[in-house]
């Protein structure tokens, strides 16, 4: 059966995504290109009421293949940094296959130690989503293990955090998640680790990880997408590594609704849920 390439995808997918964030994202937000020590990537600033004692940090999703600050993920960061009332820096790492593991940690790094460096007297929330989400994961894993100055707090949308995609609702969701497939899932982890590097490391696969020393975290996920069992896993290992953490479940939603904006009433809500919760600190 055919599949088309990653570049195809993002050929097809990013200039549509591009078009539809330069129509639907939210009034009253700066966006500009950035660059954090050669990693490219955006920065949405409000323009009114500004909370400056805080930034967030964001790392996009899209299997490692695809996506980007600009055009998938434009609407979505827009509303975020609306609603938050907080700057977001958005990373755009590099993407697989042409990219494989490391690279886009290796990025993030580097876009992260920048970020800090410009901005070391606020608070920072590291947020992801789907891929995003699992690289933050991974990221504040290096972090910790290699004494750098970790988040204050996480925000992950619907992780992907298991790239041996071995849980359940892999099959139990699969009919009901129009975002992903199983094999789109599977596919994306072959092309973004290295055939001699396992699937089970821990900066790869953060459910194989260790949790603890890890921020406060909000988890933010669909019960009706293939990866929820991603996130049940990271809620339990977090818990019982006394990660204070929250697994925030929203019944029929898919995999990263949210960043469907006002087309899904949802959007608001969930986005007023991370608000006040990065202010109940």
């Amino acid at each position: 059966m055919f599949k088309p390439s990653a570049k195809s995808v993002r050929s097809y997918v990013h200039p549509q995504a591009w078009i539809g964030g330069v129509i639907f994202s939210s009034f009253g937000i700066n966006v500009e290109r950035a660059n954090f020590s050669g990693i490219p990537g955006a920065i949405f600033a409000p323009r009114k009421k500004v909370n400056e004692k805080s930034i967030i940090v964001y790392l996009h999703g899209g299997g490692y293949c695809f996506g980007s600050s600009l055009t998938t993920h434009k609407v979505g960061l827009s509303k975020l940094a609306k609603q938050t009332k907080l700057v977001c820096y958005s990373i755009d790492y590099r993407l697989a296959p042409e990219n494989q593991y490391p690279a886009a940690l290796d990025d993030a790094v580097i876009a992260w130690k920048h970020i800090v460096n410009q901005n070391p007297n606020c608070d920072i929330i590291l947020a992801g989503d789907s891929a995003g989400g699992g690289l933050s994961l991974a990221l504040m894993m290096y972090l910790r293990d290699n004494n750098e100055r970790l988040p204050n707090a996480s925000v992950l949308f619907s992780p992907w955090t298991d790239l041996t995609c071995s849980g359940n609702t892999h099959q139990t969701r699969a009919k009901y998640d129009p975002m992903f497939t199983t094999q789109m899932t599977k596919d994306s982890a072959q092309y973004y680790v290295p055939k001699e590097m396992p699937k089970t490391d821990p900066y790869i696969s953060p459910s194989f990880g260790t949790y603890t020393g890890l921020p406060r975290t909000l988890v933010l996920v669909g019960g009706n997408e293939i990866l929820l069992d991603d996130s049940r896993t990271l809620g339990q290992k977090a818990k019982e590594a006394g990660v204070d953490i929250e697994i925030d479940i929203w019944p029929n939603m898919f995999h990263d609704w949210w960043l469907f904006g006002s087309f899904i009433p949802e959007t608001k809500q969930v986005l007023d849920k991370v608000a006040m919760w990065i202010g109940d600190k």
